[in-house]
């Protein structure tokens, strides 16, 4: 039996910052009221049994350290001095190994690696005095761990008789990246309210390795986290009482009601090697056939209606900037959260955390509770709250042109035309859906502009005129043009954006006019997409190509699709929505290639089943072995761009490029090869070795059937080799 003198000792809980008050909680639960808040840790009465019972049931703490000694000090020796008087001898003798760890406050400036050794020095040298030897150092895995910290008057020394963190459960035995501690999880839990008597389903739609999972099951079956460590640091720790210890440990046994129980848990991610890790961990955690596990991605995230109606919890831990690029836009990601939520989930109870606040906004939660924590140095929130009706993120807004008399303005003519234009294209517009499209192309020589309408907003390019006009002239066509157009669709300026557009060579398509940042969305077919009307010269969407991605859509179900040349990744978008197995997107601009992340992310799309590749596609045909069923080739008609060798010339490389497509292509599969040079002419020697069918008028929308086709589009497929 222990002979320490429990009736003066405390205790200190330490916990992960912001969870604090989740901490005392528990622990005024597990050990009773007395215990009390400090920063990042609580403070109450110790005895062996609190010791033990919040080793095995603490969800929160991190460690739980036995104060031996408080003292102000004056220097490096006096420090040395006092440290070597503490009784060491009294917890452990020199069979036992040691790990001494050193913390200060932030605003204390110390060396805390040269006090380690300083304190090692003290402890060695106390146990040399008594009993003329010295136990051994371990730091990776001490029977004994030693912890000093200095605040700015005291230095306070503690043994940590918990050992290894508390958050190392034992179950996980694989992860995948950046990974939650548990601890952290399970604060996150307790923030939505779990477990919760009568509502017992509980969805993680990106659950990485599972911790959110296990912890969920753990707790909603009385398991005790502690139960399933190996060794904690009381047990070589002189004054351990095994005889209570083993009379603690079947209390925690015999209130596991796990095998009693019926879980209604599942854990969906895009990842497979993310589900895999998973299950091993719950596996590992003793709650293998208690918890469901499925690769899923979040665009394909639903709840069963009976399901959805009887209530429950979505938990998550979705990326976050700190853990990937800095330039992606995960706000995207969260706004195809939020849709999942809104449509499937009404009255359910949510929680995630995430480092951006307006990212946890997206979710616009009903009585939301926030909560400050750290995931590790991260500094991030906890959100909760219940899914109640919001109004839809995508809302259509219909074109309705001014009847106002124009007769007598001087761009009658170009008004005329848009009227026109637009009363040919309203059936087509109703019955397709089409939020985007182009009212006016250039009509009228007069007015040499291409005018789109994009779901409330208005985009006008000018084409640049000839040198031959006169530049005053075209100036004041062109501030009449605008005048009738702010009057004709009856927008504010902040709606109607101007462009001068230019022939582009090299990168000068990819070079910011702007850094707004303010980005619309539009809804294709099923595909949302992220369009930008200030910041380049290109809107990130071509309007003419609608036709195509819509029938790579629905042709993509089951397939492997290849988007070459991806710009904005609009066309990937489409073959996910369509159910595409995986995609492969290339192209050599960083901007671009964010941008089709963003895109993805906005349908709910994660990298880990479609790939994104910054490299000239001809380099990455000429290297890659990767095989595809579909694949659609859109090159710019030329580009000299520094990260390639040489130049681009469509006319000239385009053979050589569709030569080394379809060796990338499977016997039946499909290519789609389109590009916008005006003179273009395929080669007849295509013709001899594939399947060639010229597609151009069918591939071209009403929007743009007028005049000469703004795009030449052909169907390419292997011819059956000969017996």
């Amino acid at each position: 039996m222990s002979t320490f003198d429990w009736s003066s000792a405390r205790l200190i809980v330490t916990c992960g910052g912001g969870l604090e008050n989740f901490l005392l909680k528990e622990i005024q639960a597990l050990a009773g009221d007395e215990f009390s808040l400090l920063r990042g840790a609580v403070e109450g009465p110790a005895s062996a049994r609190n010791v033990y019972n919040i080793c095995l049931w603490s969800r929160i703490a991190s460690r739980v350290l036995l104060p031996l000694a408080q003292f102000a000090w004056k220097d490096e020796q006096d420090f040395y001095d006092n440290l070597r008087q503490i009784l060491w001898h009294d917890h452990f003798d020199i069979s036992r190994s040691i790990a001494i760890s050193t913390s200060a406050d932030a605003s204390v400036n110390l060396n805390t690696q040269f006090l380690t050794l300083k304190a090692k020095d003290a402890v060695m040298d106390h146990f040399r005095h008594f009993t003329g030897e010295r136990p051994n150092v371990n730091t990776r895995d001490p029977d004994i761990r030693i912890h000093v910290h200095f605040d700015r008057e005291l230095v306070s020394v503690a043994l940590d008789l918990s050992g290894e963190p508390l958050h190392k459960r034992g179950y996980r035995v694989a992860q995948n990246e950046a990974p939650m501690k548990e601890t952290l999880a399970a604060g996150l839990l307790m923030a939505a309210g779990w477990p919760h008597p009568d509502k017992t389903q509980l969805i993680d739609p990106m659950c990485g390795s599972g911790t959110l999972l296990i912890e969920a099951a753990m707790m909603q079956a009385q398991m005790a986290p502690g139960l399933l460590r190996r060794r904690f640091g009381f047990e070589q720790w002189q004054h351990h009482d095994q005889e209570l210890w083993q009379q603690c440990v079947n209390e925690a046994s015999a209130a596991d009601q796990s095998e009693q129980m019926e879980f209604a848990i599942r854990g969906y991610d895009a990842d497979i090697n993310a589900i895999q890790a998973a299950g091993r961990n719950v596996k590992a955690a003793g709650l293998e056939g208690c918890i469901h596990l499925e690769r899923r991605e979040l665009a394909h995230f639903a709840v069963h209606e009976r399901n959805a109606a009887a209530g429950g919890f979505v938990v998550c831990n979705p990326p976050y900037g700190e853990r990937l690029d800095k330039d992606t836009d995960l706000i995207h990601l969260y706004r195809a959260f939020a849709r999942k939520l809104q449509r499937h989930c009404q009255q359910w109870q949510v929680a995630l955390i995430t480092n951006q606040i307006e990212y946890a906004d997206v979710l616009q939660l009903d009585e939301p509770q926030t909560h400050r924590v750290f995931n590790g140095p991260i500094r991030c929130f906890i959100r909760s709250g219940t899914v109640v009706p919001r109004a839809a993120q995508f809302v259509p807004v219909p074109l309705q042109l001014s009847q106002q008399d124009f007769s007598t303005a001087p761009a009658r003519d170009l008004v005329n035309r848009i009227r026109k234009n637009v009363k040919q294209l309203d059936k087509w517009v109703q019955k397709e859906d089409v939020y985007a499209y182009r009212v006016y192309d250039a009509d009228i020589p007069e007015y040499n502009l291409a005018v789109d309408w994009y779901n409330g907003q208005l985009h006008v390019q000018e084409y640049a005129p000839p040198k031959t006009v006169d530049a005053d002239k075209a100036a004041k066509r062109l501030d009449d043009a605008l005048d009738a157009l702010k009057a004709l669709f009856e927008l504010p300026p902040s709606r109607i954006h101007v462009k001068s557009r230019q022939r582009q060579k090299g990168n000068q398509q990819y070079q910011k006019l702007n850094d707004q940042k303010h980005t619309y969305i539009i809804e294709e077919a099923g595909a949302l997409l992220v369009t930008n009307f200030d910041d380049y010269l290109d809107t990130g969407l071509f309007l003419d190509h609608r036709p195509t991605r819509i029938r790579l859509q629905q042709l993509a179900k089951g397939k492997r699709f290849l988007n070459l040349f991806c710009y904005t990744g609009a066309a990937t978008v489409h073959a996910a929505v369509g159910g595409a197995k995986k995609t492969v997107s290339v192209d050599m601009s960083a901007t671009y290639l964010q941008w089709a992340r963003s895109n993805l992310y906005l349908n709910g799309f994660a990298e880990a089943s479609h790939q994104l590749i910054r490299s000239d596609c001809m380099t990455w045909l000429r290297n890659t072995n990767d095989q595809f069923d579909l694949i659609f080739v859109d090159p710019p008609t030329f580009s000299n761009s520094k990260r390639m060798q040489g130049h681009f010339d469509v006319q000239v490389a385009h053979e050589e490029l569709l030569d080394l497509v379809m060796k990338r292509l499977e016997p039946g599969g499909l290519v789609i090869f389109s590009n916008n040079f005006r003179g273009f002419k395929l080669s007849p020697a295509l013709a001899e070795k594939y399947g060639v069918k010229d597609i151009t008028q069918a591939s071209l929308p009403p929007d743009f059937a007028r005049g000469k086709p703004i795009h030449q589009c052909w169907e390419l497929t292997l011819k059956p080799v000969a017996d």
